[in-house]
């Protein structure tokens, strides 16, 4: 699964995944923390974490 690039895709991604929970991977080097999709407008959505 892929996160959309664009704002009005996100939307729909959002519908469609609102009960899945992403994470940042542990094996991947990442913080373990839950992922939260951001909305802009100006470049590319994106997952993050505020601990990141």
């Amino acid at each position: 699964m892929t996160l959309p690039p664009e704002a009005i895709e996100l939307d729909v991604f959002r519908r469609r995944h609102g009960r899945d929970t992403f994470w940042c991977g542990l094996l991947l080097g990442g913080c373990g923390v839950q992922l939260t999709t951001k909305l802009y407008t100006d470049r590319v959505c994106s997952l993050s974490s505020s601990a990141c």
